[in-house]
């Protein structure tokens, strides 16, 4: 792994291969969010970013665009093969190459173990914590222009002691099938 962090699709492999040995479930929506909140907590426990890349605020939530485009075609059925690549000259698919850092790998088998088991809809609620990153940069694409409604690591770090709040049974926004960008009222 890089300074930068690694390829969003190398973290979503190790993730996918970790849910089908551990049987988690992992559909398009639970990825986007366990990929944020193993990044956003393995940025603040390591100081430096798991993904590469930005994440962001999309109406479900924190979305990462190149995972969400390589997997949405999945619906809400869970995800049990790797992302592959296309070669956007030659249109060769081609294997990602596999995350190597163990403490990495440590690190999102634990995300896994304990939020892996989570629906959708709870995470969704999760990521939606009303002083959160994603909170703050969707109220501010409501009031005024924003860059693509990023979520940078900066406001991740700063906001997300805040995420931290109690599940309730049932999601008030029940299980979707995919995140969908916003597009404004």
């Amino acid at each position: 792994m890089s300074a930068n962090g690694s390829d969003p699709r190398s973290v979503v492999n190790a993730m996918i291969a970790i849910g089908n040995r551990i049987g988690v479930a992992l559909p398009n929506v639970s990825i986007q969010k366990l990929l944020y909140f193993a990044h956003a907590s393995f940025l603040v426990q390591n100081k430096r970013p798991l993904v590469q890349g930005v994440f962001e605020a999309w109406d479900y939530g924190p979305v990462c665009p190149p995972v969400y485009h390589a997997l949405k075609e999945y619906g809400r059925e869970p995800v049990k093969e790797p992302i592959r690549k296309v070669n956007p000259f030659t249109g060769e698919i081609s294997d990602v190459d596999p995350l190597q850092d163990a403490g990495a790998l440590f690190h999102l088998e634990h995300v896994l173990r304990t939020m892996g088991h989570l629906s959708p809809g709870q995470l969704i609620e999760l990521s939606h914590a009303p002083e959160g990153a994603w909170a703050d940069v969707w109220n501010k694409s409501k009031t005024g222009p924003t860059i693509g409604n990023r979520i940078d690591d900066i406001l991740t770090v700063s906001r997300f002691s805040r995420l931290k709040m109690p599940l309730r049974d049932a999601s008030t926004y029940g299980e979707t099938d995919e995140a969908t960008p916003f597009a404004g009222d």
